[in-house]
């Protein structure tokens, strides 16, 4: 056998661990799902929106970024399945983290994490100086989009870098997630998608008490859309509090005995499939272009449940209206 100066044999007697191939399905049954329900909404988003529709420019940011995220996740799960069947072979950490599949991994992780945090400092922007929010053209719409993603490269070239001049350490070549990055570097990626649900959290909290009691002249100021966005963002973050947070304190402490890896795994990806059903049941204008693609009991619940929604929102209106008095006061 010809191998070069990546690669190795493993130790005598190395045999996988057939629980992880349990995970290797979750990628596979999760990414596409998540493709499937992401790749229509995100291409009807790019062809029906206007760049000065910032509330849809943000859903488009995360449902791009959730396709990417799901791509990559069936990619991981087809290219394990190559790899698990075939003759196994150790390469050094800082071979596998070159791998185009791993480092999208690592960078679509971060992405994920910093975009809920810059979405949620542009959403407290908005609420805390809602005059000078208006007037931000499409440039700092871009930088909100483009931060989130140079920030995951940074760090993800950071850690690529120091394992360049690191000697090297010798992995199986499937790459599992947990064996291929340094211990500092994993400490760093679960702190980073602690914090980056734990902040955006607090400030929802905090835009949600504000604006029921209607301090400052944010409500009157920010569109409709604006806002409807604000609840919109602060229910995917709710979703990533129980998805997300929960999930990676229990394995990072190892709580009651730990987490399962296939279970921590499949609720991360289970974050994104929530969020598509919230992006959709939140904005009319994408349920009525997704629920011709759903199937038809599941698109009937959701569209009640919008009904619902829509019909409390116009009492709420009627309510306004019919107390002028107490509304001009608020």
């Amino acid at each position: 056998l010809t191998m070069n100066e990546d690669q190795q044999l493993p130790p005598a007697g190395y045999v996988r661990n057939e629980d992880l191939f349990v995970i290797t399905y979750i990628y596979v049954i999760f990414g596409a799902t998540t493709l499937f329900m992401n790749i229509p909404l995100a291409l009807y988003l790019l062809k029906t929106t206007s760049r000065n529709q910032k509330e849809l420019i943000v859903i488009i940011a995360l449902s791009l970024s959730d396709t990417i995220c799901g791509g990559q996740f069936l990619a991981m799960g087809i290219y394990r399945f190559l790899v698990w069947f075939n003759e196994v072979f150790y390469i050094s950490q800082a071979a596998c983290n070159r791998q185009v599949i791993i480092a999208s991994y690592q960078i679509c992780i971060q992405m994920d994490n910093f975009f809920s945090l810059a979405i949620a400092l542009d959403r407290l922007f908005a609420v805390l100086f809602p005059v000078r929010y208006n007037k931000c053209g499409p440039g700092y719409t871009v930088f909100l989009i483009s931060a989130p993603i140079a920030a995951s490269l940074i760090g993800y070239s950071a850690h690529l870098l120091a394992l360049t001049f690191l000697p090297p350490k010798f992995v199986d070549e499937i790459c599992f997630n947990f064996l291929v990055v340094l211990p500092q570097y994993r400490i760093y990626l679960s702190f980073q998608r602690m914090l980056c649900v734990f902040i955006p959290t607090l400030i929802y909290f905090f835009i949600y008490i504000r604006m029921k009691l209607r301090y400052g002249n944010s409500n009157a100021v920010l569109s409709k859309g604006m806002r409807h966005l604000t609840k919109t963002v602060a229910y995917i973050t709710l979703a990533s509090f129980f998805l997300v947070l929960v999930p990676e304190v229990w394995w990072y402490f190892g709580i009651f005995g730990g987490m399962d890896a296939s279970f921590y795994f499949m609720f991360i990806l289970l974050k994104k499939i929530v969020s598509f059903f919230i992006h959709t049941i939140r904005h009319r204008e994408l349920m009525k272009h997704v629920e011709k693609l759903l199937p038809r009991k599941l698109t009937n619940f959701i569209h009640f449940d919008a009904q619902s929604h829509s019909a409390v929102s116009k009492m709420k209106v009627m309510r306004e209206f019919s107390h002028p008095v107490t509304t001009s006061m608020r």
